[in-house]
């Protein structure tokens, strides 16, 4: 077979390339892509922590008949979507944290540490939702009828306690540390309340007429939904300073806030024909606010609502509602990080060969369509220990022509056609590889598909692994 023809361009023949590529403030091509599609139904069980995505997948698909429940993961550094587990419990409320993974049923909370291989089934007489996690502790809801309850589970020491009992209704725990946000409802008003886990104190951080919900928490930012004036609106409340207010007020709807760093993202229906009618959502987007540059930007519109997101670190995502699918969407956010196209070869050297296997049927594809002259980009994270990494790019059009465009961490740039395998066929197949068995430099590739020619509007497949 012979050897791949990849070219070592220029940074700056890379600048114009890129160049023509139109700008957006919406869903921008360079950072986000679908990372599950199936016909299996996924509602809103979505989580994610850092480089890993977790969601449920529910049956073979809409009106399968097979109701079977499966929890899957995708981990943004490989590129895979793995089975996690498999099992009958119905898994609502689901949240992730490193290896450990943490749902409810109605029957009861069920932990599962996918390192070992473990299912904790945490039950008791009483009803338990809305579990969260932070490590190895566990924290849920119960309710006896008589009185709700906040429960806490630590997973190395086997430890269980209750932390809070209220006649009032409890809801929406989340955790960072050993600081817990949740909501305790009164007669005529909710309170947001922090509790400390070590020193047991209680912190008021709002009490006040209407409802709030939806909490949200990491380090010294809380975040959720508050209804003091209208519709819901994202308060965040900074526990460092006291200091408290909207985020990005509206007259519209503001559902499902999270917080991670300096980095919160929320639901938004302003934009929404049907976002402030009587109060109503349909139609929403996804919006970022940037603590640190006081940016709010929006992450994703469309025709249909998108919906549920979750941040961790640099990575958003959500769930995208044409359909009862509810494909799940992620979003890279770099912040004030730029690129290097310099067009160096910095660090270890490379090479550059055709892909001689078929790519293993377990790794995502991201499904797009393209038109001439586009461009439209993807970037994922490598890690320290990786040796080579293989992409394939695919069409259907034998009129088309497209090309794959990667650059590294360290500004290493090669572009590639369908003729640079030798083989005609539709796709552009590539490994790159560490000379002598050396280590690829960890960091953000990114990735350029260009509709070189094209008829029209062309589909198209790309995976990594």
């Amino acid at each position: 077979m012979a050897m791949k023809r990849g070219i070592l361009v220029t940074g700056i023949v890379l600048l114009l390339l890129f160049g023509i590529c139109p700008g957006s403030g919406a869903d921008s091509p360079e950072t986000s892509y679908l990372i599950a599609k199936s016909n299996a139904e996924k509602y809103n069980a979505i989580a994610c922590d850092e480089g890993n995505v977790a969601w449920v997948e529910y049956g073979a698909g809409t009106d399968s008949g097979d109701y079977s429940r499966a929890i899957y993961r995708y981990n943004v550094s490989g590129g895979r979507k793995d089975l996690v587990i498999h099992d009958p419990s119905w898994k609502r409320e689901l949240a992730i944290s490193g290896n450990r993974y943490v749902w409810s049923d109605g029957r009861g909370i069920f932990l599962y540490d996918n390192a070992q291989g473990r299912l904790t089934f945490l039950v008791s007489p009483a009803s338990q939702y809305s579990p969260c996690i932070d490590g190895s502790t566990v924290v849920w809801v119960e309710y006896n009828k008589q009185e709700y309850s906040l429960v806490m589970y630590d997973a190395v020491s086997g430890g269980h306690r209750t932390v809070v009992s209220s006649a009032g209704s409890l809801g929406d725990p989340a955790i960072s540390g050993d600081r817990v946000v949740y909501r305790e409802s009164g007669p005529g008003n909710d309170l947001m309340i922090l509790l400390n886990l070590t020193t047991m104190e209680k912190t008021v951080l709002f009490d006040g007429p209407c409802s709030r919900a939806m909490s949200a928490i990491d380090g010294d930012h809380v975040v959720w939904a508050d209804g003091r004036n209208g519709p819901y609106q994202v308060f965040l409340y900074d526990l460092k300073s006291g200091i408290s207010g909207p985020v990005s007020p509206s007259d519209s709807f503001q559902m499902y806030p999270d917080v991670s760093g300096d980095l919160i993202v929320w639901e938004d229906y302003r934009n929404s024909p049907t976002g402030s009618l009587n109060y109503r959502r349909g139609g929403g987007d996804i919006r970022l606010y940037d603590m640190a540059s006081n940016m709010t930007k929006i992450v994703a519109e469309g025709q249909f609502s998108m919906e549920f997101p979750r941040i961790s670190g640099e990575f958003i995502v959500w769930s995208g509602g044409r359909d009862d699918a509810h494909d799940v969407f992620l979003y890279h956010y770099p912040g004030n990080r730029t690129n290097n196209f310099s067009g160096k070869n910095e660090g270890t050297g490379y090479s550059a060969t055709p892909t001689t296997f078929p790519t293993p049927g377990t790794n995502v594809r991201y499904y797009s369509t393209i038109s001439k002259r586009e461009i439209e980009w993807y970037s994922l994270e490598s890690s320290l220990d990786r040796k080579k990494i293989s992409f394939e790019l695919r069409w259907n059009d034998p009129g088309a022509s497209l090309s794959l465009t990667l650059v590294s961490p360290g500004g290493s740039t090669w572009h590639f056609t369908d003729a640079d395998d030798s083989r005609q066929d539709r796709a552009v197949r590539m490994t790159i590889s560490g000379i002598s068995g050396g280590y690829l430099e960890p960091g953000k590739w990114t990735v350029a598909i260009a509709g070189d020619s094209v008829d029209g509007t062309v589909p198209y497949d790309l995976c990594w692994y």
